[in-house]
C-alpha cells in the first residue's frame, strides 16, 4: 500500500489530481441524475436514458483517468496508443450502461450488487485498457496483488454507489424506492 501512496505523493501533480477528482464528482452527479430519469420512465425510453447515463459516466470515468494520467510524471517521456485508448472509452461506456441496465431492469435485493459489480468491472476495464495504452521507453510490470485489490475495491464501491443511487431518488422519480443492500 505504501507504493500506492508514494506514487501519488511523489509522481503526481496534485493540481491535476484535484481536477480529476472534480471531473469525477461532476460526472457522477450527472450520471446519477440521468439514472434517476431512467428509473422514472418505462420501456424504450428507459433504455435510452440508461444508455445516456452509461455514456455520461463512461466519458466521466475516462476523462478522470486521463486527467490523472496527465498528472503522472514518471520522469520519462510518455505517450498513449490511440486504439487501446479508444477501447478504454468504449469499455467504460458499454459496461456502465449494462450495469445501470441490470440495476434498473431487474427486481430484487441483489440488483444494486449485480449492477455495481458490472460498473466496477467497467471502471477496471477502462483503467487497465488505458494503462495498456501508456507508451513509455521501458517495461511496465504489474503488481498482481494491487491489480486484484483495485478491481475488487472498484466493484465494492460501484455496488455501494448504486445502492445509494437506488435508495435516494431525486424529484425525477418521485416516490421513494425500496432500500437496496450490497
Amino acid at each position: 500500500m505504501f507504493r500506492v501512496f508514494s506514487c501519488l505523493a511523489v509522481e503526481h501533480d496534485w493540481r491535476l489530481v484535484v481536477l480529476a477528482g472534480l471531473v469525477c464528482f461532476a460526472a457522477s452527479i450527472v450520471a446519477v441524475s440521468i439514472f434517476h430519469r431512467a428509473i422514472a420512465t418505462r420501456a424504450r425510453t428507459r433504455w435510452i436514458w440508461i444508455t445516456i447515463a452509461g455514456a455520461a459516466i463512461g466519458y466521466g470515468i475516462w476523462a478522470t483517468h486521463f486527467v490523472a494520467m496527465l498528472a503522472y510524471e514518471p520522469g520519462v517521456p510518455t505517450g498513449y496508443g490511440i486504439v487501446p485508448t479508444a477501447f478504454s472509452l468504449a469499455a467504460a461506456m458499454l459496461l456502465t450502461s449494462v450495469g445501470f441496465g441490470v440495476a434498473v431492469g431487474t427486481s430484487g435485493r441483489w440488483r444494486a450488487m449485480a449492477g455495481g459489480v458490472i460498473i466496477g468491472g467497467g471502471i477496471a476495464s477502462m483503467h487497465y485498457l488505458g494503462m495498456w495504452a501508456l507508451e513509455v521507453p521501458g517495461r511496465v510490470v504489474w503488481s498482481v496483488d494491487l491489480v486484484f485489490v483495485s478491481i475488487i475495491l472498484g466493484m465494492c464501491l460501484g455496488c455501494a454507489a448504486l445502492a445509494v443511487a437506488l435508495m435516494y431518488p431525486t424529484r425525477a422519480t418521485g416516490a421513494p424506492l425500496r432500500r437496496q443492500s450490497c
